[in-house]
Parts: structure tokens; C-alpha cells; sequence
């Protein structure tokens, strides 16, 4: 379908390329949306609040680009007003012919993986970056065609906890209304439990590594909350402090692992050997001049030393190379190009 409406063959391997592609969704999905004054784009790791509340009609009525973050496009969720301008606007983009017919996930729908620069307060014109990404396409476009787009941080990301979802109302610290919650950070924390639940009540609570639905004043509530939320997060840390503190005393040198790049979102990440063997770190090209010491626990983890919160776990017949860091966070950068059967 997206290579008949766009008119010419997209590249689509794995399922997270779909993200450059939804800032297209109104010219590939026009016959689903045409009696719609706005399409939008989502997440499907999101917890939506009353939407109404904050997508009024004044608002809808005022802007043609609504986003919910104040520094860059949301991919998580946006709206667009739907009309032939908007719906082509992906068009003014020098770039996304060749974001759409590569095989390479590039951001497109947000900021081509600059978001720290712009969680910074830099400008997205005063980044170097591979390709014109929709965050340039409507900053150019408001400041030159009278584009109204709307950015305000309405969305909660990151393990805030203390979030309460109570039939179709979901409040922060008891406090305040929210629009959305995104538990992409929640899902990449192995200490989060991730438990499958056969039927949504109306009302659950949202820590820090817990998807619960009994209240903490409970007997239950309290014990899983004290459980999951701190008792099994403290062991795992001392666990990683201890580990790091050993292979650091031991002093073990990693070998062995071949030169190989690791990329992930605009990151990269290379291992490579000296002449004495040694395998070296380098992280978007840059050299640590840190030592790689072995992990006692496991042959293939190791640690860059002076780095005590940081653990990597090579997975060579995988193509992977996973980075635990102590607040875990986990995040797993692919060999380019790897086939699992060569």
C-alpha cells in the first residue's frame, strides 16, 4: 500500500523503520481518515489520560501540528490537521525519498535521534545531522509559510511512579491531570516487572517498576510495592556494585572478541584489538582510553574501566551487544549488516 500511494518502492525490514513512515500515514491511510478533521500517530507502549481535556476544539481549531513535547515532534503521539498541505508536509523534506527507500531507521518522525541536544535547548539547524528530519520540516515551515504548529510538554515519560489511572483519568502524585504516559523507559528497565494482565481494571497505580492494582495502604499494595520497588532494585544494584568491584581488583583483560560495529538510534558503538590482542571501545568513533576488564561472572560481560555503573554483554553469534547500566536500564545495539546464518 505505502509503495502504490507514495509512488515509488520503500524498504521496510523490521518493524521500527514503521516510524519514519508516520509522518505519511495521511497520504498512505487517506481513505481511512477522510471524513476526519485530524489524523494522528502513536505508540502502542502508551497510557492515554482523558484526551479531551487537552485536545479542545480551541486548540484543534488554532493549530495544524500538534505535538506533546515543547522541544522536538512526538512520534509517540501527534496530531495532524487533515488537509493536502499537511498531509504532504513530509514532502518538504529533501530527504524522504531516501529515508523511505532505506533499509536504515532514521528518526524521521522526530528529530533523526537528536533529542539530547534538544532536551539541551540547541538548535535543530545548529546540529549536524544525516538527514532533514520533520522537526527541521515544520520549524522551517512555520518560520517561512505560516505553519501553526503547537509544541507543550503534556506527555510523561521516563519512571516518575506515583502515577493513579482511575476510569479514564490519569493524575501524577494525586496532583495533576495528565494526557499520556509512555513507558518506553519502563519496558527497557529489567527491574520493571512486566506482567500481562487478562483483563484491564478500571483503576491501577504506575511506579517505578511496578504496573500494580492494589493501592499501597493495602496489606497486598504495600508488600509488592515495597517488593518490586525497592527491595529487588537495592539487591540487583549491590549485586552490579559487587561485580564491578571484583573484576576491577582482578584486573582481567578482555580479549578475543572480533572488530565489529554496534549501532543503535544514531549511536555506534565498535570493538576492536590492539596489537597485544586487547579488545578497545570506541563510541561514535571516539576511543576510550579506559581498560575493557572481563566480568567474573560472565566470559562474554565486561566492564570499561572507571565507568562502575556501566555493563556490556557481547552476543557475538547474535549480532548483539547489550548495555546494563545499574539503574537498569537496558539496551540491546545490532551488528550492521548481521545475518544470523552466514
Amino acid at each position: 500500500m505505502a509503495t502504490q500511494k507514495l509512488g515509488f518502492k520503500i524498504a521496510v525490514k523490521n518493524a521500527y523503520k514503521l516510524c519514519d513512515f508516520k509522518p505519511a500515514y495521511g497520504i498512505i491511510f487517506s481513505e481511512y481518515i477522510k471524513f476526519y478533521d485530524f489524523w494522528g500517530i502513536t505508540d502502542i507502549d502508551i497510557v492515554f489520560g482523558r484526551m479531551s481535556e487537552f485536545m479542545t476544539e480551541e486548540l484543534l481549531g488554532k493549530y495544524d501540528v500538534i505535538s506533546v513535547r515543547n522541544d522536538y515532534p512526538t512520534g509517540s503521539f501527534m496530531l495532524f490537521k487533515n488537509n493536502i498541505l499537511i498531509n504532504n508536509l513530509f514532502k518538504k523534506s529533501k530527504d524522504y525519498k531516501k529515508v523511505f527507500q532505506s533499509d536504515t531507521h532514521y528518526c524521521f518522525d522526530e528529530c533523526n535521534f537528536k533529542h539530547n541536544f534538544l532536551q539541551g535547548g540547541v538548535d535543530i539547524f545548529d546540529i549536524d545531522c544525516d538527514i532533514e528530519s520533520m522537526h527541521h520540516v515544520i520549524k522551517k515551515e512555520e518560520a517561512m509559510n505560516g505553519l501553526k504548529a503547537h509544541f507543550d510538554l503534556l506527555i510523561i515519560e521516563g519512571l516518575p511512579g506515583q502515577l493513579k489511572f482511575e476510569k479514564g483519568l490519569l493524575t501524577f502524585k494525586n496532583e495533576f491531570e495528565v494526557l499520556l504516559h509512555h513507558l518506553i523507559l519502563y519496558k527497557a528497565n529489567r527491574y520493571a516487572r512486566k506482567k500481562e494482565w487478562k483483563h484491564v481494571p478500571n483503576i491501577f497505580y504506575i511506579d517505578k517498576y511496578l504496573i500494580r492494582k492494589s493501592k499501597s495502604n493495602s496489606i497486598k499494595g504495600f508488600l509488592v510495592y515495597g517488593i518490586y520497588n525497592k527491595i529487588i532494585p537495592y539487591l540487583n544494584k549491590l549485586i552490579f556494585k559487587w561485580e564491578y568491584t571484583i573484576s576491577n581488583i582482578l584486573f582481567i583483560k578482555r580479549k578475543e572478541f572480533r572488530n565489529n560495529s554496534y549501532k543503535l538510534n544514531g549511536l555506534d558503538i565498535k570493538i576492536a584489538n590492539n596489537e597485544a590482542k586487547e579488545n578497545l571501545i570506541y563510541f561514535n568513533g571516539v576511543k576510550a582510553n579506559n581498560q575493557l576488564i572481563k566480568s567474573i561472572l560472565n566470559k562474554n560481560s565486561f566492564f570499561v574501566q572507571s565507568f562502575p555503573s556501566v555493563k556490556y554483554h557481547l552476543n557475538e553469534d547474535k549480532g548483539e551487544l547489550i548495555e546494563l547500566r545499574i539503574n537498569g536500564l537496558t539496551q540491546t545495539f545490532k551488528e550492521e549488516n548481521f545475518n544470523q546464518f552466514s
